[in-house]
């Protein structure tokens, strides 16, 4: 970690040394406060997960680790239900409890055209986007008849294929793309698979642990098909269809008590675009959407299915729904550009336990949980002379409604009744507001404040899971949950300084009610089995980062960004006594130098992360080692029509973790959660043709 850190500051010097480079320009309004991915640079990798290519791009990116796919997001600290993952503008959830299936998993990593990244609870537009919100973008077919092709093929047997063709005139454009891809288990740096670091943690006669006949099963299969359409009646108006489909199946989750026999999405999306229909409406948006997850999980491959004698196991069949529409007006009045509108949506997560193979019912996990949102939102921005002032404010009313404790598998359970009687049903009213000043220093120059407020309801797990088994509690929903406050200030600067552009933001994040997940044995007939349950508590959050680009002569060019965030608990929970704050990365580094001429492109970067030295001990998190990892990648157009891609990941095979063992995770093991380890050397070749 020292050499990385030792690394990282040589290169700023370099940065900053007396050398002859081409100016570069801030193009962006400091106002947006957002960082962007674009496509070649999340084409540039394995291309496997979207969280783990934007982790290593966005240094305020964590990515919590959950298997060689479906890994989770963690944002300045602020994670699942925190920060809102949409695709083009719409909501989409996953059905798993524990989050095997993250919003970020459902998209097709060969469609993205660009990620906008954005902290903070400034975006008004959209529900629940508290601590901020990663908006995906996928590319909108092209004019003519093109098509393109790409194979991958990486170390552990990964191998992938996607298609994609578009054609179309001015008028009516198309797009249909496809892809497969297949993995063997990863190996960590020190040679264990998946299913190697689950019997490493367990012991393989655990009931958790996986049978011996599945030691060299596959880490998961996946396929996805995406289209798009594109309509332009006339010059002002537009109108734009999508649909994506993705089927992943067996996936492994080692750490987890189940592993995701399937997960299956449709999504569609629909906008109307209407320009310039008068003084009070110079563009009206109309967007619709609608996506559905089912998630099945099960015990098959673990110990647990032959333990009792025969091939019996359980399985969870979760599913999630939703549906949205969003009208937004744009206008000019007074100098001032106006965005009004509306945004409502209707999301359903429902989810049974079966017993195997009889499919049986045992027990409903998530009671049919409707949460119904309305919101009115407005936007205002002016700029006067060097000043842009930005203005946004949110009313959000909610109701949230339990409709399946009647089911038979817990009617006649009366804790679980008692537990939730009266409390079947929650509203919530709620207000976000912000207002951000961006002042423009020079050409090049820029610094802004940003100070608002976010909300975020509780979901349905968190007011109304349930789970009872042989007499116990082994988890349970909170119905007395209220909603997230997060009010926040942001200071930033954007510059160009001796020809290096320069970024840098602090933040504080004020946290009223923050909903929390952690562990305890109130109420339960055995004191030595723990529960996961949630509560509200006061809490904080601040952090900062630096970001350093400079062109080094016509053709290198060297990046370098850091990030930190600390996290505290001002509330301790009862029985506890540690006030950190769970899954708060602690400092990351990432330093890159490219080489491009046009004709060969080479990069070298390194990741670095400092130790775990402050983490919620309470629930289940460690001290972790600190880690540095060294990547390079190369590419060259062979023809016109042909390039490759290749690269090395972790060329030293290191053995390291990237995040915490948070038992808000309901991770195997209360006590000592089981921890999964990143991949090992990893190599990779991408052929991509054009047509």
């Amino acid at each position: 970690m020292k050499k990385s850190l030792l690394l990282f500051l040589t290169l700023s010097m370099t940065l900053f040394a007396d050398i002859s480079v081409e100016k570069v320009v801030v193009e962006q309004s400091a106002l947006q406060a957002q960082t962007d991915v674009q496509a070649d640079e999340v084409k540039f990798t394995r291309q496997q997960d979207l969280a783990e290519i934007l982790s290593s791009y966005v240094p305020e990116i964590n990515m919590v680790r959950a298997s060689a796919i479906g890994n989770d997001i963690v944002l300045r600290g602020f994670k699942r239900d925190d920060i809102n993952v949409l695709i083009d503008g719409a909501k989409i959830y996953g059905a798993c409890p524990n989050r095997m299936d993250p919003p970020a998993m459902h998209i097709s990593i060969a469609d993205i055209q660009k990620v906008e990244v954005a902290e903070g609870p400034f975006d008004v537009e959209n529900f629940g986007s508290m601590g901020g919100r990663v908006n995906v973008l996928t590319a909108d077919p092209q004019e003519g008849f093109n098509g393109e092709g790409d194979i991958t093929i990486g170390s552990y047997g990964y191998n992938k294929f996607d298609a994609k063709i578009e054609g179309g005139d001015e008028k009516l454009k198309f797009s249909l793309g496809v892809s497969r891809e297949n993995s063997e288990q990863y190996e960590d740096g020190s040679g264990k698979t998946l299913v190697e670091q689950n019997w490493d943690r367990l012991g393989k006669s655990d009931p958790n642990a996986y049978q011996e006949i599945y030691k060299n099963i596959d880490a998961y299969t996946r396929a996805t098909i995406q289209t798009k359409a594109i309509y332009d009646i006339d010059d002002n108006q537009r109108i734009k269809l999508s649909l994506y489909s993705d089927k992943a199946t067996d996936v492994l989750y080692p750490a987890f008590q189940m592993d995701a026999q399937l997960d299956k999405t449709l999504m569609l999306n629909g906008s109307y675009i209407i320009k310039n229909l008068g003084d009070f409406s110079k563009e009206l948006l109309v967007q619709g959407y609608y996506s559905t997850v089912t998630h099945d999980m099960g015990t098959e491959f673990r110990n647990a299915a032959v333990m009792m004698g025969g091939k019996m196991y359980r399985t969870h069949h979760v599913k999630s729904r939703i549906e949205g529409l969003k009208i937004k007006n744009s206008f000019l009045v007074a100098d001032i550009l106006w965005q009004v509108g509306v945004d409502g949506s209707l999301r359903n997560w429902n989810g049974i336990c079966l017993s195997e193979p009889s499919k049986k019912p045992r027990q409903v996990r998530i009671p049919d949980v409707d949460t119904k949102n309305r919101a009115l939102f407005v936007k205002a921005s002016k700029t006067f002379d060097k000043l842009t002032v930005g203005a946004g404010a949110r009313f959000d009313s909610t109701d949230i409604d339990a409709n399946n404790l009647h089911h038979p598998t817990i009617a006649n359970i009366a804790p679980i009744q008692n537990y939730y009687k009266g409390h079947t049903s929650r509203s919530y009213n709620d207000i976000s507001a912000n207002l951000k000043l961006d002042y423009k220093l020079d050409e090049s120059s820029s610094v802004y404040v940003a100070l608002g407020q976010g909300i975020r309801v509780p979901d349905a797990q968190e007011l109304y899971f349930i789970g009872f088994m042989m007499g116990n509690w082994s988890r349970k929903g909170n119905p007395n949950l209220q909603e997230t406050k997060n009010r926040e200030l942001d200071i930033g600067l954007k510059t160009t300084l001796f020809d290096t552009e320069l970024e840098a933001s602090i933040f504080y994040s004020d946290l009223k009610d923050y909903i929390y997940g952690y562990r305890t044995n109130r109420g339960n007939k055995d004191p030595k089995k723990y529960y996961l349950t949630w509560t509200n508590i006061d809490a904080h959050l601040y952090g900062g980062s630096l970001s350093l680009r400079r062109s080094l002569g016509d053709y290198m060019m060297i990046e370098g960004a850091i990030s930190y965030q600390k996290g505290k608990k001002d509330d301790t929970i009862a029985g506890q006594t540690d006030d950190d704050l769970a899954q708060i990365p602690p400092l990351h580094v990432r330093v890159a130098l490219s080489y491009d001429d046009g004709e060969y492109y080479v990069m070298v970067e390194e990741l670095a992360s400092a130790g775990w030295k402050d983490y919620d001990s309470d629930n289940g998190e460690r001290a972790i080692g600190g880690w540095g990892v060294m990547n390079v990648k190369a590419s060259k157009d062979l023809s016109d029509t042909i390039s490759l891609n290749v690269g090395i990941d972790n060329i030293f095979d290191k053995t390291y973790a990237v995040n915490n063992t948070y038992i808000g995770r309901s991770l195997i093991g209360w006590r000592n959660p089981v921890l999964i380890n990143e991949p090992g050397r990893f190599i990779y070749a991408n052929l991509t043709m054009r047509f």
